[in-house]
């Protein structure tokens, strides 16, 4: 039988907030948190990410954190643009877009099995029902805490996230990163991939590790925009090392306050009982075994950027968001590959810690990378290496409109080291 464990109460959880105390959370382990006006920071996001929320349910996800259920009408960032009260239409149930959907690899020989659609294993049925889980007409949100803001030294950090080479000078407060990636500038309505899922080693609190795609549009230095998704491995987001979903967006450079992940800042818009929630882990592949790759991307439609998993539309970011920036009316540029970051001198692996040459079975890959041009279609990308691959550390091997069925598709990662 199974045992549901039972979240704090939220109201409970809000005046715990409201009395918390840097002294408290500074010496919790894991603390980062750099000043008590940092703290104080912190504790105000909370507040008011959650001020005139409505939670009618809470339960413990299964990697153990809290996830509240919010009537839509009240979820947090519902009064986000210009003071204004902007209730945002739901996105209506609709199918992804016909692209999304690609057969499995002509090579995959009977021994080693890629797992698009994963949500028939046990563990994947329960994250299934995250949705059934809330009241109908309430939408699910994992629940930010003071504990997890302190595993940062500040709100900045908490929010950052680093820039890809080429595009204007990266956030002070953010690691260093490297890339191994592939590229294309078109215009376009979105694109996506299958994102093949590893779990990497990452040091807690100084490093961070990513499979992803970008969708960015905008002037490098000036006004810069992007949504992004993959999988990451954070372990002071997460505390703990498995691989996440993630969703990110910037609408103002990657400026502090412009810049969220997941549902943070209320920014990101689950729909009603979605298939899966930002933020969830993932299951991993296993070297010379089953490989887990997941379909995702974005596609620009009826006013939203939407994202899609498993060809499932499980939410989107309204172009409200953007403030009639350059994203709102499409992207210029895509992005597909991997990413790390360190605050060390040592650096992460990347992907599954292999080098592009392993190939198959051992190395992390995207493949049926596809673009929806402007014009409207689907084509398979045609990317070109763009990144901050050093032979020692990380490598990429792109292959554009293959003859297989993995139409174009990319290898990347590598052990990382020192130095990179």
């Amino acid at each position: 039988m199974t045992v549901h464990v039972l979240p704090q109460p939220f109201d409970n959880f809000l005046k715990s907030v409201v009395s918390a105390d840097y002294d408290e959370y500074r010496s919790l382990p894991g603390s980062r948190v750099e000043s008590s006006s940092a703290f104080e920071a912190m504790r105000q996001y909370v507040l008011d990410l959650y001020k005139g929320v409505g939670v009618v349910a809470s339960y413990v996800e299964s990697d153990g954190r809290a996830v509240d259920c919010i009537p839509a009408d009240r979820y947090p960032g519902v009064e986000f643009l210009n003071g204004q009260a902007i209730l945002i239409a739901p996105l209506a149930a609709q199918p992804a877009p016909q692209s999304y959907k690609a057969t499995p690899p002509s090579f995959t020989s009977p021994l080693t099995e890629e797992i698009s659609d994963a949500l028939p294993r046990l563990q994947d049925r329960e994250r299934a029902d995250t949705g059934a889980r809330c009241p109908p007409d309430t939408i699910p949100m994992y629940r930010t805490t003071l504990e997890q803001l302190s595993r940062f030294e500040n709100l900045t950090a908490f929010c950052a996230k680093d820039r890809v080479k080429g595009t204007a000078t990266r956030v002070a407060s953010s690691f260093p990163k490297r890339y191994a990636t592939g590229e294309q500038d078109v215009a376009c309505l979105g694109g996506g991939s299958h994102v093949n899922v590893w779990k990497p080693f990452a040091t807690p609190s100084l490093q961070a590790t990513f499979s992803q795609q970008w969708y960015i549009a905008g002037q490098d230095g000036t006004l810069l925009q992007s949504v992004e998704c993959g999988w990451h491995v954070d372990i002071a987001r997460y505390q703990n090392a498995e691989p996440h979903l993630f969703v990110y967006s910037t609408r103002q450079n990657y400026d502090d306050g412009h810049s969220f992940y997941n549902q943070d800042g209320g920014v990101y818009k689950p729909v009603a009982n979605p298939y899966v929630l930002p933020g969830a882990p993932l299951t991993a592949s296993q070297v010379d075994g089953t490989q887990i790759a997941h379909r995702m991307g974005f596609y620009l439609t009826d006013s939203k950027w939407v994202f899609y998993f498993d060809d499932h539309a499980v939410g989107y970011y309204p172009l409200a968001w953007f403030r009639s920036g350059p994203l709102a009316s499409g992207a210029k540029r895509i992005r597909f590959g991997g990413e790390v970051g360190s605050g060390l001198s040592l650096w992460p692996p990347m992907g599954s810690g292999r080098h592009a040459a392993a190939g198959f079975g051992k190395t992390a890959y995207q493949r049926a990378a596809f673009v929806n041009p402007a014009a409207g279609g689907a084509i398979f990308a045609t990317l070109s290496e763009a990144g901050s691959t050093t032979g020692p550390c990380y490598t990429v091997d792109i292959t554009n409109n293959s003859a297989s069925d993995w139409g174009t598709y990319l290898f990347f990662g590598g052990p990382g080291g020192q130095p990179c």
